[in-house]
């Protein structure tokens, strides 16, 4: 009886380690090879492997309704943070500047000049990455041939992005209403991040920087990481999870109108800024509601 209780335990004991050691396979913190080393364990498909969530692209001719909308988002709200944080880039994250910023300089993305009250994205009115980086007076640092002083070399440091100084965007979207699915909806079209310079007479001035097609973004927002709470390291999502999911704050400040003009050019207080965006926010509820009124 003795040597049957031993075998029963010793049969045990042999079933928990076989899934331990599968385990130890499956998670290693070693890279191998000249791999990089694993800083946290795998909660999802890996980085490169993600893709954008998907549109319902509707025909032109089913599109009944539309609205366009523009949008404050203040990254000094506490919702926002995954789209400000990290200051400096670690651990699969970055700055939602530093993704842009560094997109526009590889030249994966297309960049368009800011203009006031209107989008141009036209190839007459692209914005040049060096043009750019000359007009903001950020740091270059150039590297050189020792013997015949000939450039070899030019770097953007990190510290040099001024990701810190970006503080909130424009966001510009679309209201739409899709007969043939009977779906009511909102498409994301661009975005336009805006950098408060510290001007040593004027203090900070404002400065909207340039527009650039949310499409164009998305691919690789699919393969950036948010940490969106600090109670779980594991709950990421991805930057374009957040803007999809609507998991943001933001304020309306324009509507598409005849006069094209933003709330603030003829609102005169903050009681009558917030009355109109409450109107313009129940006009589209308003809208949606009575589709399925019977």
């Amino acid at each position: 009886m003795k040597t049957y209780y031993r075998s029963l335990i010793f049969g045990l004991l042999s079933l928990l380690a076989v899934p331990a050691m599968a385990q130890d396979e499956d998670y290693s913190f070693f890279g191998e090879d000249g791999e990089i080393a694993a800083s946290n364990l795998p909660t999802s498909i890996p980085l490169d492997e993600r893709k954008p969530i998907e549109y319902n692209n509707p025909r032109a001719d089913d599109i009944i309704w539309q609205k366009v909308i523009y949008r404050v988002i203040d990254l000094r709200e506490k919702i926002n943070y995954p789209l400000y944080f990290p200051e400096e880039a670690g651990d699969n994250r970055q700055s939602l500047f530093t993704t842009i910023f560094r997109l526009f300089e590889e030249g994966k993305i297309k960049c368009y000049n800011y203009l006031d009250n209107k989008e141009i994205f036209t190839e007459d009115n692209r914005l040049d990455f060096n043009e750019f980086v000359e007009s903001c007076k950020i740091l270059v640092t150039v590297k050189t041939d020792s013997v015949t002083g000939d450039t070899i070399s030019t770097e953007i440091m990190e510290s040099d992005i001024p990701n810190r100084e970006v503080m909130k965007y424009y966001l510009k979207e679309v209201w739409y209403f899709d007969k043939h699915n009977s779906i009511f909806s909102v498409r994301l079209i661009a975005i336009c991040p805006i950098w408060y310079e510290n001007d040593y007479e004027l203090g900070l001035k404002k400065r909207p920087l340039f527009w650039t097609t949310f499409d164009g973004l998305r691919p690789y927002l699919a393969r950036q990481e948010a940490l969106i709470t600090d109670r779980n390291n594991g709950a990421r999502e991805t930057v374009d999870d957040l803007f999809i999911k609507r998991r943001f704050g933001s304020y309306i400040f324009k509507e598409s109108s005849t006069k094209n003009r933003n709330l603030l050019e003829y609102n005169n207080t903050a009681a009558e800024m917030h009355k109109e965006q409450e109107r313009i926010k129940t006009e589209i509820v308003n809208f949606e509601q009575d589709l399925w009124e019977y």
